[in-house]
């Protein structure tokens, strides 16, 4: 029996940002849903439920550290696995938040899945 991909949800506000790092995430074996920014993307952490949560810094209509901040009040949610990414926001900054996670934009595709997987236990 197959196991089901492991969900993301990303959400960023630059289309193209959005759609190559979800093709990206989908190449590796992801299952991807999008949003183009917090708000929608709080919507969708409610209805879908996904197993990891990345999301951008900079938004319009609710920023990164709004939807997280979103995210850890919400008890449905909790224990959701976080990646903050930004190209804005120094790293010291990113790991005083609730966040679980933090890379700089651009960034190593690489190392990139590799803070995916590792937030993802594996």
């Amino acid at each position: 029996m197959a196991t089901q991909p492991q969900h993301i949800l990303l959400v960023e506000d630059e289309p193209g940002t959005l759609n190559t790092t979800a093709m990206l995430l989908e190449m590796s074996g992801f299952r991807v849903s999008k949003a183009p920014n917090g708000r929608r993307g709080l919507d969708m952490l409610l209805s879908e439920r996904p197993d990891l949560l990345v999301t951008d810094y900079m938004m319009p209509h609710m920023d990164g550290l709004q939807l997280i901040a979103a995210v850890r009040a919400e008890p449905t949610l909790e224990g959701l696995p976080i990646l903050l990414m930004s190209a804005a926001l120094p790293a010291e900054a990113a790991r005083q938040q609730v966040a679980d996670g933090f890379i700089s934009k651009p960034f190593d595709y690489d190392e990139f899945e590799r803070r995916v997987r590792a937030l993802l236990g594996g």
